[in-house]
């Protein structure tokens, strides 16, 4: 008798703790939140994500690539890319793997990097992941881009590029803790 009230314990303790609510507590991330309401963040790039094509898997499989390193994966970290934004005035200086379509005179950087003007600005927050979608427009000299921008309640962050001129491209990194005088 003494055997089957303590498994009758055990049971009703095993069955509480599996019945326990399915949702998941988020806890609100104000920096986030202000960074955001400003539109004054700063992205510090650790990673770029290329569009795997054939061009690209031979450079990868010739050696070029630093050990550790993938065609799908290039770390980046500590090469100083990042992503500013200071309401609709933006700095990009990114790296760019992958495969131009058109134009790119000779001399030029290869990279993604310009200074000016967002356009099209969209900013949604996911309530139940307390994380935000970023969408904007720009252009340079010679290409138009969009830039669609996730970024997580850890302040990490997850950066697709679109080019008018060249494959798409994604990014890691990670959102920076800066003052807005210090985007300037």
């Amino acid at each position: 008798m003494q055997i089957s009230k303590i498994l009758f314990v055990v049971l009703c303790g095993v069955l509480a703790i599996g019945c326990k609510s399915g949702q998941k507590t988020v806890v609100s991330n104000s920096s986030l939140d202000a960074m955001i309401a400003r539109q004054a963040f700063k992205i510090e790039v650790n990673a770029a994500e290329p569009m795997v094509t054939t061009a690209l898997a031979q450079i990868a499989n010739s050696g070029l690539m630093r050990p550790g390193n993938t065609m799908s994966r290039i770390d980046v970290t500590g090469e100083g890319y990042f992503i500013k934004m200071d309401g609709d005035s933006i700095s990009v200086y990114l790296p760019y793997y992958g495969e131009r379509q058109m134009g790119g005179g000779y001399g030029s950087d290869a990279g993604i990097k310009f200074d000016g003007t967002a356009r099209d600005i969209e900013i949604n927050k996911d309530e139940s992941k307390n994380s935000y979608e970023i969408t904007f427009g720009a252009n340079d000299a010679t290409e138009s881009y969009l830039f669609t921008i996730d970024i997580s309640n850890k302040l990490s962050s997850t950066t697709r590029v679109r080019s008018s001129h060249r494959n798409r491209i994604r990014y890691e990194g990670k959102v920076a803790k800066h003052e807005l005088s210090e985007l300037r």
